[in-house]
């Protein structure tokens, strides 16, 4: 991992272990934090600050009250401007901290008790500020200056001015940087705008804020998010879901704790919703889910772990459907697929390998219902169906009634061919449902019925011949046997070699080879060939894998080896 990737570290300063323990203890991220005690322990101790880019400072552990701590606050800013300053106190000396003039120090500030979860928010933005101060302190700027241009404020001069005239702070009877809006925010993850009041402009918010309307609001806001997460509204829709009102809530009363508590409630709820979503195959509600999940908690490394394993739940669930989903399941699965798109990994290559699947099939039906059952016709059912099982393209529950019904089919023809006595073709089709190898019940029938016409066949001609049995003067020679040829059921197309496609080179190759008794090929050899023997090798492979119906005797309809077969592969580029 390079170093602009490496997380800065955060830095609690505080006497208080309870502080300490609320802030480390509840971190579920991969966050580092740095405890120390007091502002002395870390200023004299410089390797603390390098790598860190927050700084949590309780104001308590200054130990001097609200003059303490703005000194101390001064004294983390000079030894690093970069730093990223957030308070945490009581809220009467937290007030007073920022209404004086080091409030432009003050990143955010947050009251006691601590609520880890406003602070971690605040976080995200903490960062990406002291990035830019880093930024513009190696760029030469000056950082060291801060505050609105009305009044900005020189750290060095804010020291000295300090041992001079510390009254200059009190900020009575001028208009002050007085208490800023992100004392009181808790979930916004952008930075808050300044609020500038002056002394009689915040004690009329201080009065609003206490009034019994406010009351009457966020209490009425709480109700409508309690009946939304009854009726499972947690996210949606937009404007009238739980999470929303909770959000109005704390946009009031930042610590209000009927809202904290509603907020991990949809949390929980999300977590049950997604377990149900990713069981029923809704992907891309899972993937809502996640999102809102994030939102309410940002540093919690569970949510990254959800987006795992919804990765690995469409990887599983694609595969079961490949091997059992049914048409309709599939082009389900297909649709959410398509709606996910890029935004989960590998859900856009899945959709792409269902839909073939759905176009394969079709092919299928359509040429079972079309009847168009063997080779050599294009698109036939058997090469369609041999490719689909060869590869892997088609689930088990998609592929075994078609291959059953291609198999009915085909023992319908073989019967239809041995009833019209023609052996050649009831030699195909009995191999072709052979090697499909569903309906063996029909093919023993097939088979036994072959077996008894061959050999009621030869015993007529054994009887023939036994009958036709006489003393001869002269030795009568045996007519010769009448053969069947051999005929072609499927030839592969022979792979034109590159070196010959390269230089655009074409040619032929005359062939010679002989068609075993299981109509396969045998002693291919080479009797002609151009140009050279360039294309020798590619046309003997091929008729390798050419398939044959068998030769056989005309008469007892056994198979036997053919005589001599010669052709010509041509290689030509069209």
């Amino acid at each position: 991992m390079s170093d602009d990737n490496i997380k800065p570290s955060a830095l609690v300063i505080s006497a208080d272990s309870s502080v300490v323990e609320a802030i480390i203890g509840n971190n579920t991220s991969d966050q580092k934090f740095n405890a120390r005690e007091s502002v002395g322990e870390v200023l004299s101790n410089s390797d603390l600050l390098q790598g860190n880019g927050i700084i949590i400072f309780d104001i308590d552990s200054a130990g001097g009250g609200v003059e303490a701590a703005i000194d101390q606050a001064i004294k983390l800013k000079q030894a690093d401007p970069t730093q990223v300053l957030i308070m945490v106190g009581e809220k009467e000396p937290l007030s007073e901290i920022l209404k004086s003039n080091i409030q432009p120090l003050v990143y955010r500030a947050f009251n006691k008790p601590v609520s880890p979860n406003q602070i971690f928010l605040a976080f995200k933005s903490g960062y990406a500020l002291h990035a830019e101060l880093v930024a513009k302190q190696a760029a030469g700027e000056d950082i060291m200056t801060v505050g609105p241009a009305e009044n900005k404020a020189n750290l060095d001069s804010l020291a000295a001015g300090r041992k001079t005239n510390p009254a200059i702070y009190a900020g009575i009877g001028v208009v002050v940087l007085a208490i800023i809006a992100f004392l009181f925010l808790g979930g916004d993850d952008e930075a808050a705008a300044p609020v500038v009041l002056n002394s009689t402009q915040q004690q009329t918010a201080e009065v609003a804020e206490d009034s019994a309307s406010t009351v009457s609001i966020t209490n009425e806001l709480n109700q409508q998010a309690a009946n939304a997460l009854l009726d499972g509204r947690y996210i949606a829709p937009k404007g009238d879901n739980a999470l929303e009102y909770y959000d109005q809530v704390l946009a009031i009363d930042p610590y209000d704790p009927t809202a904290y508590e509603g907020r991990k409630t949809v949390a929980e709820s999300l977590r049950t919703s997604y377990d149900e979503q990713v069981a029923s195959a809704d992907f891309d509600k899972a993937l809502e889910t996640i999102e809102a999940l994030r939102a309410i908690e940002p540093l919690n490394l569970a949510n990254d772990k959800l987006t795992d394993e919804l990765g690995e739940a469409i990887t599983t669930h694609v595969k079961d459907i490949k091997e059992n989903g049914s048409a309709e399941d599939i082009a389900k699965t297909t649709a959410v697929l398509d709606r996910l798109g890029d935004e989960q990994a590998g859900a856009s290559s899945a959709a792409a390998a269902l839909r073939a699947e759905q176009v394969l099939i079709a092919n299928i039906d359509d040429a079972l219902e079309k009847g168009n059952l063997t080779p050599p016709t294009s698109g036939n059912a058997y090469s369609l169906v041999s490719e689909a099982l060869k590869s892997n393209k088609i689930s088990k529950s998609n592929s075994e009634p078609r291959v059953k019904a291609l198999s009915t089919g085909l023992l319908k023809l073989a019967n239809a061919a041995f009833e019209a006595d023609n052996t050649e073709d009831t030699s195909k089709y009995t191999a072709l449902i052979k090697r499909l190898n569903v309906d063996r019940e029909g093919l023993s029938e097939l088979t036994a019925k072959v077996k008894a016409k061959q050999a009621a066949a030869a015993a007529v001609a054994a009887e023939t011949a036994t009958e036709a049995a006489a003393p001869v003067v002269e030795e009568v020679k045996p007519e010769p046997q009448k053969i069947i040829p051999a005929k072609i059921i499927s030839r592969e197309a022979p792979r034109y070699p590159s070196r010959a496609l390269k230089n655009s080179v074409e040619g032929w190759v005359q062939v010679r080879f002989f068609i075993d008794t299981d109509g396969r090929p045998a002693d291919v050899s080479v009797v002609a060939s151009e140009p050279g023997d360039t294309f020798d090798d590619a046309a003997t492979k091929s008729v390798k894998k050419w398939r044959f119906s068998p030769a056989r005797n005309q008469t007892t309809g056994l198979a036997v080896r053919s005589t001599s077969i010669s052709t010509k592969v041509q290689f030509r580029l069209d």
